[in-house]
């Protein structure tokens, strides 16, 4: 028996055509089997495909579409679409069949995709994690064009009376405008007691300080960080309490620096 198998790339520039190999795809008798670069068994990382693909988030829109395509019975009606439209980013070309001597169960014809994987695609290691105190500083001081005269400020603290007693209540950075705006930033990769703690004490000082008299229409930007940890629910949860208090932004997001430009009312750097 013999499988159809496809060979997709990655052209960064069509004009030049120079292309790069990010995935097979292996289909039998209507079932199929999808190897991509960035896919593990618990789903997609985005990281591992940084400065292969230009955005990782196309990537894993576009291994849905394939798999969409090949649960539907459309997938060689949509390759066949695809080869009429030149000049793209994602390619899928027919390279021909592969034969197998079993039944051509699914455990089988994912066995050939792997190996076709790895002889022909391989997989980038994954980059050194950078912690989030260089990623939010990269972020805010390499990627964002400030006006004259104002700048983002580190480690800043304001003097309130709690309860009849004066506490210093510190945030990571700070950018006056027309508005105050106060951001800090938060690993939600710590264990569950630690992080609880963390994120309870975040809220505290938020609450605490947003009525002070020196603050011009006061917003919070907390800028988070997962590491190697996945989404949870507990995290979501996290997550929404905070969002009650502050705007949210992951700083591993491809969109990061335009939402923080954003809500700071500046532009991005041109190279950012």
């Amino acid at each position: 028996m013999a499988a159809n198998w496809y060979l997709v790339k990655y052209v960064p520039d069509p004009f030049r055509d120079e292309p790069k190999n990010i995935g097979v795809v292996v289909e039998n008798d209507g079932r199929g089997v999808v190897r991509f670069i960035g896919q593990h068994s618990g789903g997609f990382d985005g990281r591992r495909v940084r400065g292969v693909v230009r955005s990782p988030r196309t990537l894993r829109a576009w291994i849905e579409y394939v798999e969409y395509h090949l649960a539907s019975g459309t997938f060689k009606e949509q390759v066949q679409r695809l080869s009429s439209r030149p000049g793209q980013n994602y390619r899928i070309d027919f390279r021909g069949t592969v034969d197998f001597s079993g039944s051509g169960s699914e455990t089988e014809i994912k066995s050939i995709a792997d190996d076709l994987f790895t002889e022909l695609v391989g997989d980038p290691g994954s980059p050194a994690m950078q912690s989030i105190d260089e990623l939010a500083n990269d972020l805010l001081f390499h990627k964002l064009r400030f006006p004259d005269n104002r700048y983002i400020e580190k480690d800043v603290s304001y003097r309130v009376d709690l309860r009849g007693e004066p506490h210093e209540l510190g945030f990571d950075y700070r950018y006056e405008s027309d508005r105050t705006t106060l951001l800090d930033k938060i690993s939600l990769s710590a264990p569950e007691k630690s992080l609880r703690r963390t994120v309870h004490d975040l809220m505290f000082r938020i609450e605490h300080v947003r009525d002070y008299k020196e603050l011009r229409r006061p917003s919070f930007v907390t800028l988070y960080d997962l590491g190697k940890s996945r989404m949870s629910d507990q995290v979501e949860g996290h997550l929404r309490a905070i969002e009650r208090y502050s705007h949210t932004v992951d700083v591993r997001d491809e969109r990061a620096a335009e939402d923080v430009a954003d809500k700071l009312g500046v532009p991005l750097l041109q190279s950012a």
